[in-house]
């Protein structure tokens, strides 16, 4: 559960240029989930009241300087200069050419009576693996069989996400606190299930219904399965960290496991949350998975452009090029008042036997931190109001949602198709100008590692007074494209779609829409938050199947949400 915090924006200072090596405070090795689940029935509707997680939703209001004192700019580095790309406003190009095959019932309301006492937001994220999925939405992860939805854990069906890493013992915030912000991958390369969150303390007796003050120690918490099983057991492992590593992603790299956070500092008296730059780290991931000594080499105090960056994710059966360096997105909405806004390609390649050695640059040889800068067109504007904040209407109540319109959302997704075709894809919600409505902008960036590279794809997709936000997106063998995502307007109650174009479709264009899920309620919580992220994976076993979950509403409740895991297949994919 997240609640709002206030903030502010602290003084970010240059970046050291050698990056900081951290070894885990603890290690460990978990029982079965099984065991798990054996011992923990149903969770009381009590448990749910101190589950609370830190709130990462905040944002700078259009107006605020455009550096912060101290903030590190970034260098720019590219010998061509890539004309900006063209967003087009679509509004059909033809049936969507798949097929929906699953959609059943994920945690949340409407699962195997489960009880929610208001944790907002759901976070909703899973991992597809060979014949299993793991799905987990805030605090509680679930296992499913992948073709029917079967519960793979007894008792409720579902454990506290923080069971996993009671192997550390005592002394570890990893087992002791529960607060969220899960991301999880499925190593296909390796058949290994990687889970993560964030915990931390709370400080006693400063949270309030709508206030949650952590403190040290600040933790990451990693575990990585030990065969391709998700029910079987794990390695454990928990780094400490000075700042709060909020809004955790990862993504999966032949050579190790990436991840990114925004910090936070925190002064308990009153609560007021500092943020003080983002950092981006790689784990060794050969150590984690034989279970022995491993490290993790890190940035931090990185510039606002950093703000919620985002690892590439390699999917496919194809792997980058060899000693390919790992690519990070991120952008500079966070820190601009007005667009034109840029896109920022960075490549990390950590060097594990002599960490000194390790690079973050724009791949070429660049200066430290260094960019390929590719630009928007000038229409691209963050929905609500260009600031991030709320503004998704829905029917029957004035409360309106939120749709982190300045955050690139997870996943990254990497794909190499041979033939000198590489690319990425991602999500993120934009307004056009003037029409006051939230859109999906799909944004595919072809040959990542060219310079320049070029944003092949970025189309709007907003064809009517729908508001489409919180999306996700991923390709499969092919290169077909699919996204998901959430929808609501005065009219319609959040519901959940997709939509996707062909490999072979125009240009900066989509097909039309398919409804997955129709939402019959409304969120009433003052909070307003919605989702935080969503999730698209391929499915392992194809390597053509669209796997999705996010959150819903089945009736008006104050924040009762319910989620979806669906499935679709383009027709050309077998």
């Amino acid at each position: 559960m997240k609640k709002l915090i206030l903030f502010s924006i602290g003084a970010i200072g240059l970046v050291a240029q050698t990056p900081t090596v951290l070894t885990p405070f603890k290690t460990g090795v978990s029982k079965s989930f099984q065991s798990y689940s054996a011992v923990n029935p149903k969770v009381p509707a009590a448990a749910d009241d101190h589950e609370m997680e830190v709130p990462n939703q905040f944002y700078i209001p259009r107006g605020a300087p455009t550096v912060a004192a101290g903030r590190r700019a970034g260098t720019t580095s590219l010998a061509v200069t890539p004309a900006p790309s063209t967003m087009f406003n679509q509004t059909t190009n033809g049936t969507l050419p798949a097929t929906l095959l699953s959609n059943y019932t994920g945690l949340g309301n409407g699962f195997n009576g489960w009880t929610n006492q208001g944790l907002l937001p759901p976070d909703t994220t899973m991992a597809v693996g060979n014949g299993q999925i793991v799905q987990w939405v805030n605090v509680r992860l679930t296992i499913l069989n992948k073709t029917n939805g079967a519960l793979l854990l007894g008792g409720s069906g579902y454990v506290n996400g923080n069971q996993i890493w009671s192997g550390l013992g005592g002394g570890s915030v990893c087992a002791s606190q529960n607060q969220g912000d899960p991301v999880l991958q499925y190593d296909r390369a390796a058949g290994r299930w990687v889970l993560s969150q964030f915990a931390f303390t709370i400080s006693t007796g400063t949270s309030s219904p709508f206030r949650v003050y952590p403190s040290i120690p600040y933790t990451m918490c990693f575990a990585v399965s030990q065969t391709n099983d998700a029910t079987g057991v794990y390695n454990l492992y928990e780094f400490v960290f000075p700042q709060l590593t909020d809004y955790p992603k990862i993504g999966i790299w032949p050579d190790g496991i990436y991840f990114t956070t925004n910090d936070f500092s925190y002064t308990t008296t009153i609560g007021l949350g500092s943020y003080i730059g983002s950092r981006i780290c790689a784990l060794n991931k050969a150590a984690m998975y034989a279970g022995t000594a491993t490290t993790a080499i890190c940035y931090s105090g990185l510039s606002a452009a950093h703000f919620s960056s985002l690892p590439g994710d390699f999917e496919g059966s194809i792997a980058p090029p060899a000693n390919t360096s790992a690519f990070i997105i991120s952008g500079d909405w966070f820190i601009k008042n007005i667009p034109p806004y840029f896109l920022q390609l960075r490549r990390f390649k950590p060097d594990f036997v002599t960490p000194a050695n390790s690079t973050l640059n724009d791949g070429f040889g660049g200066a430290f931190d260094s960019f390929i800068s590719l630009p928007f067109d000038n229409s691209v504007v963050g929905s609500c109001g260009d600031i991030g904040g709320t503004c998704v209407p829905q029917p029957g109540t004035a409360r309106v949602l939120e749709t982190l319109s300045m955050r690139p959302m997870y996943r990254l997704a990497y794909r190499n198709m041979g033939a000198n075709r590489e690319s990425l894809v991602f999500t993120q919600s934009v307004d056009p100008a003037g029409a006051a409505v939230a859109g999906i902008q799909l944004v595919e960036i072809r040959n990542p590692a060219a310079n320049p590279p070029q944003i092949y794809n970025n189309v709007n997709f907003n064809p009517d007074a729908t508001n489409r936000w919180m999306g996700a997106a991923a390709s499969d063998k092919l290169g077909n494209i699919g996204i998901g995502y959430s929808v609501s307007s005065t009219t319609l109650s959040p519901g959940i779609r997709i939509a996707g174009r062909a490999r072979n479709d125009v240009r900066n264009t989509l097909r039309g829409e398919m409804n997955v899920t129709t939402g019959t309620g409304a969120q009433t919580s003052t909070s307003q938050r919605w989702g935080d992220y969503s999730t698209m994976q391929i499915d392992p076993d194809d390597d053509c199947t669209f796997w999705f979950t996010t959150e819903y509403m089945a009736s008006t409740t104050n924040s009762d949400w319910a989620t979806r895991i669906v499935s679709f297949r383009f027709n050309s994919c077998q």
